[in-house]
């Protein structure tokens, strides 16, 4: 195989976006096949599309029609609304696709778990669409605390409110902002980006307990504004922040360790190091505060960039050509943890209590069809 056949579901705003990204060469081993374009005034763009071999992708009218002719692509991209993925995934794993999709695998855990058993019992590769640990700060964060560079960590704090989002967003599809159709809100869309980066930065916590005023900014049932408190062994404290609903861009992420301590403000990276652990510092040391530490700072300023979408994708086609999972950036199981933290948080905040990880997946679903049925009375 020299270049992956790929067909894309789902011609929303991304998937017009990686639709242009692969026709336009810029993802080097991928080509655009087969193209599901329901709505009749979309078939003018979808025919405008041509591959820089000449080539033009086929136009089907549903994924239906695309499963049921699936010679002429080797790959699926999946990018249509969330609770779709699931059975568009297990689709393509039936055909013996293989599946790239974009966040969330779906809006369960069980939907997760589920999309990672089909991948494995078809022997497919599976990856997810979290180009988010392609950010440079994101790398060198990690790259700091895989080196021990703080030391223990003791605590951690993140604030989000770069998707600020207004009513005629959330009310730009049927499906959008709702537990019925998205499956909940800020959390299980704009969330889940942060809440990977979160877990393959810190990993998973024991506990959690959430604090969501449903509905906060906007006339709806779900969330547009969440504070998550979270407990990791050897008493590492942490909140999560997130927010759709304030006008002023800020991305702040504060990580305190023994050693020394990170914050993140956007693209500026500090870092204090202090000259000696401070736990054997406050254990030994014959003084009352500080006066016998050394800290010393260093910032480090990322500048803006595209977002890696296109090499996602190549990262994608690379490990089909080779069928190497394990070459994956963003793994299709990685799906499970970011949906588990969003869907304990709001078992958390339903029953007003505390919940242990990992959380129940059929005590979840049976909790989410309670608010289904409530959100539609």
């Amino acid at each position: 195989m020299q270049k992956v056949r790929i067909a894309l579901i789902g011609v929303g705003v991304m998937g017009k976006k990686y639709a242009e990204m692969i026709t336009n060469g810029a993802v080097q081993n991928m080509t655009l096949t087969a193209v599901v374009i329901r709505r009749s005034e979309q078939q003018e763009w979808g025919r405008s599309l041509i591959n820089t071999d000449n080539t033009h992708p086929i136009i089907y009218p549903s994924t239906d029609a695309l499963f049921d002719n699936p010679d002429n692509y080797d790959a699926v991209l999946i990018v249509t609304p969330h609770k779709l993925h699931p059975e568009q995934a297990k689709r393509a794993f039936m055909l013996g696709k293989h599946v790239m999709c974009d966040k969330p695998a779906g809006a369960t855990i069980a939907q997760a778990m589920e999309m990672s058993r089909d991948a494995a019992s078809a022997g497919k590769i599976y990856a997810m669409m979290f180009h988010q640990r392609l950010y440079p700060k994101y790398q060198k964060i990690k790259q700091i605390l895989e080196n021990g560079e703080l030391g223990r960590l003791s605590r951690i704090m993140l604030v989000n409110s770069r998707y600020f989002r207004t009513a005629h967003y959330h009310a730009s599809g049927s499906w959008r902002s709702s537990w019925n159709g998205e499956g909940g809100g800020a959390l299980i869309n704009q969330g889940q980006h942060i809440l990977d980066i979160w877990q393959w930065l810190f990993g998973m916590p024991d506990r959690l307990y959430a604090d969501i005023p449903f509905g906060k900014y906007n006339a709806f049932h779900v969330d547009d504004e969440a504070t998550i408190q979270m407990r990791y062994p050897d008493n590492l404290t942490a909140v999560f922040m997130l927010t759709t609903g304030e006008a002023v861009w800020e991305e702040r992420l504060e990580i305190v360790g023994t050693k020394g301590k990170l914050l993140l403000e956007d693209d500026t990276l500090h870092i204090w190091r202090y000259s000696e652990d401070s736990s054997q510092y406050i254990a030994t040391h014959k003084v009352t505060s500080r006066e016998e530490l050394t800290v010393t700072e260093e910032t480090i300023r990322f500048e803006k960039s595209a977002e890696p979408y296109p090499q996602m994708l190549e990262n994608f086609a690379d490990a089909v050509i080779k069928n190497d999972g394990s070459l994956l950036i963003a793994k299709g199981e990685n799906a499970v943890n970011p949906l588990m933290l969003t869907n304990a948080a709001y078992y958390s905040a339903w029953s007003g209590e505390a919940v242990t990880l990992p959380l129940s997946a059929e005590l979840y679903d049976a909790a989410l069809e309670r608010h289904c049925r409530e959100e539609l009375t």
